[in-house]
């Protein structure tokens, strides 16, 4: 697929530089969520269907996202030991065995065991990938972050499509058995190319040699001080941190918000694949701009434009057409692009002798704070209904978005860890 778009690059001059490295990772990416999303954007719609509240879909969504949180952790100091390209491996043949689990047995016991699985998997692949970017030789890390972060939507431009189609015909037993297949062949694939093709050899750069927790630990805690090392760093991150858990809010609800305004499941399937389709051309705009950014203001950039979104959502919740429905998500589409490749490129430049441990920091904050989006706007929907949810939560967001955009990042009077 690469010989094809570098045989016509000419005509395909108009679309962001992406090199081997990132279009590796990338295609992987996009596999991995194409088998996902198959099943993933009914998955509310599914739960409510047997019998799970509302508030118990954030619970599930929390469960899933704190265990990637903790697992990522994990995960960091095995990638010390292990090639990044075998954990992504592992992680992707993990989605496999979350399909497989799910479509053998609905005894509950099992179902929450599924979720764990998912939640270590997802750590495996996430911080491997990341990590595989971070360590790489790439003209732009926030191109290349843009891309990888593009992926799931360019999936969703599809995968809910047939995904949906599989549901009518055979039910969610069929799509999680199509999901297997795709996961299985996707690990595979994913094991022979990131370990033979990719240049993962700059990971050995920052390979400890004795992997002690010790050492773990006194990475972690000199990640700490580098971080605090620049003034208003940390108050950025706690900004970051709050937009995504708006997203978490977002990305667990918003089917159900559908729902709720009495879109029926056909329909949201036909309006959701009809976003992404629509998506990829404002991506493949961002993705263009962010190379000329600064990446605390893409970040910034992005906290306002999902701020927004769910500001106009909660306002004109009652109101909006289909038209409307469109522009808003398109509008949280690319605020979450801009804000997820600023944060990670954040991470990769002031960690840049830390590269394991940015990207472990970089996941953990990114599954947390959708973890808690999740739990919390199940509680919030329950007391303030869909529109206050939406408005509260992108009112702050919003606010903080244009704040740190004055935000400077100068040297502090302190000593770091050498």
């Amino acid at each position: 697929m690469q010989k094809i778009l570098h045989d016509n690059q000419g005509l395909l001059s108009w679309m962001p530089k992406m090199e081997k490295t990132t279009f590796d990772v990338s295609l992987v990416h996009f596999l991995l969520m194409f088998g996902y999303k198959m099943f993933s954007l009914f998955y509310p719609l599914y739960l409510v269907s047997v019998g799970i509240s509302v508030m118990n879909v954030g619970s599930i969504y929390f469960l899933t996202y704190f265990v990637i949180s903790v697992s990522c952790v994990v995960i960091n100091f095995y990638i010390h030991k292990i090639n990044p390209a075998k954990m992504a491996a592992l992680g992707i043949l993990g989605y496999g065995v979350f399909a497989l689990m799910m479509l053998l047995s609905q005894n509950i016991f099992i179902f929450y065991l599924a979720q764990i699985v998912l939640g270590f998997s997802a750590a495996a692949w996430l911080v491997s990938l990341k990590f595989i970017l971070m360590s790489s030789e790439t003209e732009n890390k926030t191109k290349s972050f843009a891309w990888f972060y593009a992926m799931p939507s360019y999936a969703t431009a599809i995968a809910p499509a047939v995904g949906g189609a599989i549901i009518w015909k055979f039910g969610f037993q069929g799509v999680f058995f199509a999901s297997l297949v795709i996961q299985f062949l996707n690990a595979t694939y994913a094991f022979f190319c990131l370990r033979n093709n990719l240049d993962v050899s700059n990971y050995k750069k920052y390979k400890i040699v004795e992997n002690k927790y010790s050492d773990q630990v006194k990475r972690y805690k000199e990640a700490f001080f580098i971080l605090n090392g620049r003034k208003n760093v940390l108050l950025m991150l706690c900004f970051i941190f709050g937009a995504l858990v708006l997203g978490g809010i977002y990305r667990a609800f918003f089917v159900l918000l559908l729902k709720d305004m009495s879109f029926s499941q056909d329909e949201i399937i036909k309006l959701t694949s009809a976003l992404a389709f629509l998506y990829v051309p404002f991506s493949i705009l961002v993705i263009k701009l962010m190379g000329k950014a600064h990446k605390q203001k893409i970040a910034s950039i992005g906290m306002i434009a999902e701020g927004a979104a769910s500001i106009l959502l909660g306002v004109f919740y009652t109101a909006l057409s289909v038209g409307a429905i469109f522009v808003l998500n398109i509008l949280d589409s690319m605020g979450a692009l801009a804000l997820g490749s600023g944060k990670s490129a954040f991470f990769a430049k002031r960690l840049e002798k830390l590269r394991e441990e940015a990207s472990t920091i970089d996941s953990v904050m990114t599954t947390l704070g959708s973890a808690l989006g999740g739990l919390l706007g199940g509680y919030a929907i329950l007391f303030l209904g869909y529109r206050g949810t939406f408005f509260i939560a992108g009112i702050l967001v919003f606010v903080a978005g244009i704040y740190s955009l004055s935000l400077k990042f100068g040297e502090r009077k302190q000593k770091l860890l050498s």
